[in-house]
């Protein structure tokens, strides 16, 4: 193998005109072209030889470019060129095909050989079809393609099918294994988790009833002043708050016996004490948003500047946002966003009468055990009720049937208390 500089004397010599512009060209789209750069690969130079060696040739070429030369032993013979604006690409690739040489390109390197490099490995080129089970290819193909260094040879090549979610590989079977190797390592499943949640629209009196105080202390726990309690005596529910009452309106609470809670909630609306609004289940991969919503979308119509008039909606719906986020030992990081939008004044705008949304938003982050269930409280809605009460028959009869009954109207504060809890699905389930 044979390092081949050649001085300036020579090349004057050789009846060298050589110049080098970049504009846009034909280049040839060769494995080794494609690691030149951009501006490289639009190169063209203007060289008028004569009975030339074909090593001046490569090395004059090599030196258009500031590329180091490598050319094997054995490489001889004249070469009489005169090219004006031709791509740089074309020309090198045009003199290794009139003398039977092969080009391969690496770390700035320029290698003129008889043989293709690593000629076995080359005649080894197959295309492999990797399956992916779990993750997106494109996504996978497209961290590959960003950090390829060491994964693919100078002659391999990743894409993807998309319709089939495969991987097609055209590389030598130890380059092969190599990504076969990381795909296997990155195409796992995604971790799912289960989010139930049960909304409940509780009467305030129930608190004093049941003895229900969001940050409460109890002789009951290890350190009173520390570990604050909502109490639920009637319902024999424990439920520490991360937080005193006077300070919060978010109310948060832990609770772990989920069969209890079940049992007590569905008590609570036998008695009347409490209406169980919804309570739906829902499924989430780790680290991707759930959301929940209940409620009507309220109708209204929306009039142009041309006069024309369309009808828009406007959510009044009760919300729940959440984002699991698994742990290493198996807990579940949660971020909650709880919304309640109701029905406000309706309002005169420009284009005719609109209706205003009154919102209530908030927000919290909590860590919890796997199965336990976070209660989140703090939300009150005030309700106007009629009450109309009367005497059996007596109250139906006309003219005097309004002596022998009453009607009462009154206020009502309802909490609305929402219970989440998630569980992470294993394999089986």
């Amino acid at each position: 193998m044979t390092f081949r500089f050649i001085p300036t004397a020579v090349i004057t010599l050789l009846l060298v005109v050589a110049s080098v512009t970049a504009k846009a060209s034909s280049v040839a789209t060769d494995t080794w072209a494609r690691l030149l750069t951009e501006e490289q690969r639009q190169t063209t130079v203007n060289i008028h030889l004569n009975n030339a060696s074909v090593q001046d040739v490569f090395q004059i070429l090599a030196d258009q470019l500031d590329l180091n030369l490598i050319i094997d032993d054995g490489i001889e013979g004249q070469s009489n060129l005169k090219l004006n604006e031709v791509n740089w690409v074309d020309a090198v690739n045009s003199l290794a095909k009139s003398h039977n040489v092969f080009l391969h390109l690496t770390n700035n390197v320029l290698w003129v050989t008889r043989q293709p490099q690593d000629a076995t490995a080359q005649s080894g080129l197959a295309i492999e079809l990797i399956p992916v089970n779990f993750a997106r290819a494109a996504e996978l193909a497209e961290l590959l393609n960003t950090n390829h260094q060491g994964l693919l040879s100078e002659h391999g090549s990743l894409s993807v099918d998309e319709r089939t979610n495969t991987l097609l590989i055209n590389d030598t079977a130890n380059h092969v294994n190599r990504v076969r190797s990381l795909i296997a390592k990155l195409d796992k499943p995604v971790k799912q988790v289960m989010i139930e949640a049960r909304m409940v629209s509780l009467k305030t009196n129930i608190a004093q009833e049941f003895g229900v105080r969001w940050g409460a202390s109890s002789t009951g726990l290890t350190n009173p002043e520390t570990e604050p309690s909502m109490f639920i005596k009637g319902m024999r529910l424990e439920l520490p708050t991360t937080q005193p009452a006077a300070t919060v309106g978010l109310n948060v609470a832990r609770l772990s016996d989920d069969l209890l809670l079940d049992l007590e909630l569905t008590a609570l609306e036998q008695e009347n004490k409490g209406n169980i609004i919804a309570s739906p289940k829902i499924f989430t991969a780790n680290q991707q948003p759930a959301y929940i919503e209940q409620g009507t979308e309220i109708p209204y119509v929306e009039s142009a500047a041309s006069g024309a008039t369309a009808v828009q909606f406007k959510k009044a719906v009760m919300g729940l946002r959440v984002t699991p986020q698994i742990t290493p030992n198996d807990h579940v990081l949660l971020d909650l966003t709880i919304t309640q939008n109701t029905r406000g004044d309706t309002v005169s705008t420009p284009t005719g009468p609109a209706v205003a949304i009154d919102t209530q938003e908030m927000g919290t982050q909590v860590l919890v055990k796997n199965g336990e269930t976070i209660v989140l409280g703090g939300i009150f809605q005030t309700l106007e009720l009629n009450d109309d009460r009367g005497v059996p028959i007596l109250s139906s009869l006309p003219v005097v049937g309004h002596l022998f009954k009453h009607q009462q109207q009154q206020r009502q504060k309802r909490e609305l208390v929402i219970f989440v809890t998630p569980t992470i699905l294993t394999g089986s389930e």
